[in-house]
């Protein structure tokens, strides 16, 4: 499956375990991701009303993750759940505070959009593999069935960025973002979320030299 870009860090597979073991957290985190990738789309729209190739693939887009909402929050609902006040999501905010400044502000933003969307592509494959021997073959299906429509969205906002943007200059920002992103993730805590750090079940990189090598803001402008 042609999923976008390459991602720089690998999510280990005991990951899928862990989080599954609080199902209730990772359906109410899920299903705030899906209605915030509909407002970003939302917002590139408000941002960029005269390119009519983002304003219409992103209508599409904001659409159906309204739709992925609706399916993670149905399931929610359905095993007793609710859906909580927003809370800060380390992952998004990180990368999004890292896009602050840029020279090409819409360039970034999509692939950032791209990187997020290849992220959790990987993340819905590791669920849906695990979820069965975890006892939860309902989101097996679930994150089995929206995985290529993550893998879709990561192709779509790379080729938006290379609609707005020279090839040399998208490849250049691209490889700035992969490798961004690895270290950015693989410094977050474990957490009972799509986007979180590595999982405690094995041993995981040393916390404070993960820290260290933290994208900074200096880092997301150069």
């Amino acid at each position: 499956m042609n999923a976008g870009p390459e991602l720089a860090w690998e999510t280990p597979p005991e990951w899928a375990a862990q989080v599954l073991a609080r199902p209730l957290d990772l359906l109410a985190d899920h299903a705030q991701c899906e209605l915030g990738a509909a407002a970003a789309a939302q917002t590139l729209i408000a941002r960029y009303p005269d390119r009519t190739g983002v304003v219409e693939r992103m209508s599409a887009l904001a659409i159906e993750e309204l739709r992925h909402f609706r399916r993670a929050h149905r399931l929610l609902l359905e095993r007793g759940g609710r859906l909580p006040n927003p809370t800060p999501n380390p992952y998004a905010e990180g990368l999004l505070r890292s896009a602050r400044g840029s020279e090409n502000p819409l360039l970034d933003r999509l692939l950032v959009a791209a990187l997020i969307e290849r992220r959790s592509l990987e993340r819905f494959e590791l669920l849906a593999g695990a979820a069965a021997g975890a006892g939860e073959p309902e989101l097996g299906e679930l994150y089995a069935e929206l995985g290529p429509s993550e893998a879709g969205h990561g192709r779509l906002f790379v080729e938006l960025a290379r609609e707005v943007a020279p090839a040399t200059a998208v490849e250049g920002r691209l490889g700035h973002w992969v490798r961004l992103e690895g270290r950015l993730i693989r410094g977050l805590n474990f957490d009972f979320r799509i986007h979180s750090g590595p999982p405690t079940l094995v041993p995981a990189p040393d916390r404070r030299a993960l820290q260290e090598t933290a994208p900074t803001a200096e880092e997301g402008r150069g």
